[in-house]
């Protein structure tokens, strides 16, 4: 019985010490999130028709892992003003291009509108990525585009404008 206990007794002590001595289990990392928002005022061109669009710009950022280069963005923007003369049931397609960082990115989106005449166009969602190490990173919008029946809408930030702010991933 004695042999019996000093057996049971040493193999709770070696299963009590691997147990103090194991790793803990790995935590999750947690993601950097950041997001900046600003105003940029456009000058747009449909066809012959020049126009100001003056942007509300909100740029989200994530970043898997505090090692992860890839950043994923996502952008949302104010309407485009109402200049449209006839209503507008059409798929559209946008890109904002920008500089995060130092590194020069599109970011895409794809959706639909219906509005009447003259009535604020809603800009969809874009997505999109950047590749960069640093977690403070100025962001410059160098154009926008807004695509309506294969017809493209070419804006560029007036002179002056264009810097949003800095992207702040934390």
């Amino acid at each position: 019985m004695k042999k019996y206990l000093s057996v049971t007794a040493a193999a709770a002590l070696a299963i009590g010490a691997s147990t103090l001595l194991a790793p803990a289990p790995a935590q999750a990392a947690k993601p950097l999130k950041g997001s900046v928002s600003g105003a940029v005022t456009f000058d747009c061109a449909f066809g012959d028709s020049p126009f100001t669009y003056d942007a509300k710009i909100k740029l989200s950022g994530v970043r898997k892992t505090k090692t992860t280069k890839a950043i994923a963005l996502t952008a949302k923007m104010s309407d485009l003003p109402g200049i449209a003369p006839i209503a507008l049931d059409y798929d559209v397609e946008d890109k904002l291009y920008l500089t995060v960082g130092t590194t020069k990115t599109t970011l895409k989106g794809k959706g639909h509108v219906n509005v009447p005449a003259n009535t604020p166009v809603p800009v969809p969602p874009l997505k999109g990525s950047a590749a960069n190490r640093k977690n403070a990173l100025p962001v410059t919008v160098t154009k926008f585009e807004f695509i309506v029946l294969g017809s493209t809408i070419t804006c560029t930030p007036a002179e002056g404008q264009g810097a949003l702010g800095t992207l702040k991933l934390r």
